[in-house]
């Protein structure tokens, strides 16, 4: 029997890992850096580790401040991309090839994170305990994580089912997201048409979409505790209104 293809293994490889490629988000890395540092109180010499590293726009950025970051993904052709970038940047970042289910660290590392929506990928929600688990053995005590996600308080008041975005400023590149919620398998559902020139490409995601208490009893089950909740987008602590949910939770 053939094993099943996961959504994420062909997305991430398809037109979404091209853009990627192409530098898509890159010109919010700054402001996000300047979040994770501040919420994880980073500084030289610190030891790092970035779960789903992707291009590696965050940890390369870090390294250039003289963290010590390591770098895990399950694609290898995105960290071919992150590898070169780091190199023509003149930085040091250890890159890796994992599923984030797979992690085999222990107590290596000072802080970790897995910013924008990287977490909730699989169909099995055990699947997604066994990835805090795995980063929970991986920090050294009092060390601290950050889950930075799409949370169903910050998604539900604005959920827009349809949104078509410019991917350049000629208006002949946009990407369009069909989304549908299904609530009682607690997941948002979503095509993405990637318009080039005429030409259109489609992938789909499945996340799961948790809520800030669910999050919570996770990471505690998970091993970590003093859990603090902020809005990404600001800095300000998580309340209505916020646009992103960020968690930081510390190893017992």
């Amino acid at each position: 029997m053939t094993p099943k293809t996961e959504w994420w293994e062909t997305f991430f490889r398809g037109p979404w890992g091209e853009w990627q490629a192409r530098g898509f988000m890159q010109q919010n890395t700054s402001a996000e850096v300047d979040f994770i540092v501040k919420a994880l109180g980073l500084k030289a010499g610190d030891e790092v580790l970035d779960v789903a590293c992707g291009t590696g726009r965050h940890a390369i950025e870090l390294a250039k401040l003289g963290i010590d970051v390591t770098g895990v993904d399950f694609n290898g052709t995105i960290l071919d991309v992150a590898e070169q970038r780091a190199e023509e940047q003149l930085v040091e970042v250890l890159f890796l090839k994992n599923d984030m289910r797979c992690l085999r660290f222990r107590e290596e590392f000072d802080a970790a994170y897995s910013f924008w929506t990287s977490f909730g990928y699989f169909e099995d929600e055990s699947h997604d305990y066994v990835v805090l688990r795995r980063i929970a053995e991986s920090l050294r005590p009092g060390g601290k994580f950050l889950l930075e996600l799409l949370s169903a308080e910050t998604l539900l008041p604005v959920f827009e089912p349809d949104r078509t975005m410019p991917l350049d400023a000629s208006g002949t590149q946009e990407l369009r997201q069909r989304t549908r919620l299904d609530l009682e398998a607690g997941r948002s559902e979503t095509e993405w048409t990637f318009v080039e020139n005429g030409r259109e490409r489609t992938a789909r995601s499945s996340l799961r979409l948790y809520n800030y208490r669910d999050l919570c009893t996770l990471l505690r089950e998970a091993g970590f505790e003093r859990i603090e909740g902020f809005d990404s987008m600001t800095g300000q602590p998580f309340g209505p209104g916020a646009r992103r949910l960020a968690l930081v939770a510390t190893i017992l």
